[in-house]
């Protein structure tokens, strides 16, 4: 699969690769392509992106919001930390960020190898 695709822009195809992406934001019958150097509006649903990105690296994480995984600076249960933007996570979404990305350690999971080597 190619790591790129283009978007249409003042009459020409330009260039977008996938690790420059930070988001895509539902707007009316627009989504907002919000990159590291630009963003761009798009004639294109938030569905109809969920079929051209790879699902390993994003994740819709609220009715209105793409994110890309290798953007994602931090994330709790209400939302998504990006450089400069946090985006709230919806209720139905809830799930799908900690099942797209691998946690290693969690507090309560040191807890518990804690418990496992008698410190306290």
């Amino acid at each position: 699969m190619q790591s790129f695709f283009f978007i249409r822009q003042d009459g020409r195809n330009v260039k977008v690769d996938f690790h420059n992406i930070l988001f895509i934001e539902a707007r009316k019958n627009y989504t907002r392509l919000v990159m590291t150097d630009r963003s761009a509006m798009v004639l294109i649903t938030l569905k109809q992106w969920e079929r051209i990105l790879p699902s390993d690296q994003f994740c819709r994480v609220h009715r209105g919001y793409i994110v890309s995984l290798a953007h994602i600076l931090s994330f709790d249960n209400k939302y998504v930390y990006l450089p400069e933007v946090s985006i709230t996570i919806g209720e139905q979404y809830k799930s799908a960020l900690p099942a797209a990305v691998t946690i290693v350690a969690s507090e309560a999971s040191r807890k518990e190898i804690l418990s496992d080597l008698e410190i306290y």
